[in-house]
């Protein structure tokens, strides 16, 4: 059993055990760990962990309200974010408004669902909003997701995770997510022989800490990546559930966990969204990306995506196209403010990416290195209460300042 994965479960029955481990393997724990026995014993178990599980299930067999005391010593040894459910055969709505006032998650008499124990699981992980300080347990997530097809937020994850190891000293994991078309792997010359198709390929075996080990690989001494297949796969079916469990387990790995979401509208891409703490939106000043822009925006409201965690970043900011538009219709026409852009630096970009390394490597594009490095300051200063390294907007040489605010928001405003 794994002594440092996502889900604990005790049961106060050496008879239910069993039964217990098949509920772990429906919820997609095989590996869960078990504690049996009595509150003075569990707690033991709890202590002895390196890290606070995310879940807690508490099988408390036919107790009822003599168990509360128990129950309140297994908490003083829990941190604050770990998800309670109590397992238990008494019926009784006062029983069950004293465990709600406790904060556990949900009660389940007998018989219980796997799926509806997994649904409170989901929901409950959802509703939580981390500090923006630096005193969480948990580590900050961030997506990176293009409006339209090349717009260049593979780019921009690739080069802003890296600075954010780098230039802050962070523990960073940068994950390829685009199952089909991802080449993050190839533009940093890594060799990766697995990575995020252990996850998608084989659902059923479920996730913890030794396969995440296993599909990290070490770029420099606080970057590490989760690359995607070399070869060009069919796309399988992958849950929103199975997502919710990769965030959770890099959050509690890594101060910076950064998403690189594919183009795709599915419930999956929406779990990575909505899952994080913040997601930026690369477009272009075109015609096609304003329109995908829109939609996009419209669909992850309409998904539960809060708008005031989303940041607009328009990419090769100086670029002439035949259908361009100006900054200022793009955010009229999206209803979203710009909050960055990136200089239009083509030549320094496929230089990176040809000799298999970052822009802030080969020491080209200063003011596209300048403009990537002010976005991580201010992801500094939000997440991390660091505001001693933010610094004034830079002009990206399209009249517009190359900071708008970005990550100014309150968190959970």
């Amino acid at each position: 059993m794994n002594k440092s994965g996502p889900l604990l479960i005790i049961s106060y029955s050496q008879e239910e055990a069993g039964n217990l481990a098949e509920l772990a393997k429906s919820l997609g724990f095989p590996d869960a760990q078990m504690a049996v026995g009595p509150a003075s014993e569990t707690v033991k178990v709890l202590d002895a962990r390196p890290s606070a599980p995310d879940y807690l299930i508490i099988d408390i067999g036919t107790r009822g309200k003599d168990v509360l005391p128990e129950l309140d010593e297994i908490a003083l040894h829990c941190e604050a974010n770990v998800n309670v459910i109590v397992i238990g055969s008494v019926n009784d709505i006062t029983f069950y408004r004293e465990l709600k006032s406790r904060g556990i998650v949900e009660y389940f008499p007998r018989p219980i669902d796997a799926k509806d124990i997994k649904t409170a699981m989901t929901q409950a992980a959802s509703q939580q909003r981390p500090q923006a300080s630096g005193s969480s347990a948990h580590g900050t997530v961030i997506t990176c997701m293009s409006a339209a097809s090349g717009d260049g937020a593979s780019t921009l994850a690739v080069n802003l995770s890296y600075c954010m190891a780098t230039e802050h000293n962070q523990s960073t994991v940068l994950v390829d997510m685009d199952y089909q078309f991802g080449l993050i792997a190839k533009s940093l010359d890594l060799t990766a022989p697995f990575g995020i198709k252990e996850l998608f390929d084989h659902p059923d075996r479920g996730l913890d800490d030794t396969l995440v080990e296993k599909m990290l690989v070490k770029y420099g001494d606080k970057f590490k990546v989760i690359s995607a297949p070399n070869e060009l796969r069919m796309l399988p079916q992958v849950s929103p559930e199975l997502i919710h469990s990769l965030i959770n387990i890099l959050r509690a790995r890594f101060k910076f966990v950064f998403i690189d979401v594919p183009n795709l509208w599915t419930p999956w891409t929406a779990a990575a969204l909505k899952y994080s703490d913040h997601n930026i939106l690369v477009a272009q000043l075109w015609l096609r990306s304003l329109t995908h822009t829109t939609r996009q925006l419209s669909a992850w409201h309409a998904a539960g995506v809060d708008r005031n965690k989303t940041s607009l970043v328009i990419n090769r900011s100086g670029a002439k196209f035949k259908e361009a538009v100006s900054a200022e219709d793009f955010e009229r026409i999206s209803h979203h403010t710009i909050e960055a852009h990136l200089n239009n630096d083509i030549k320094a970009v496929v230089n990176a990416e040809t000799q298999g390394k970052t822009i802030f490597e080969i020491g080209q594009g200063a003011l596209l290195q300048q403009q990537v490095k002010q976005i991580s300051q201010h992801i500094m200063a939000r997440f991390q209460g660091e505001t001693k390294t933010a610094t004034a907007a830079v002009d990206t040489g399209a009249g517009k300042k190359g900071l708008k605010g970005l990550f100014d928001k309150k968190a959970g405003a």
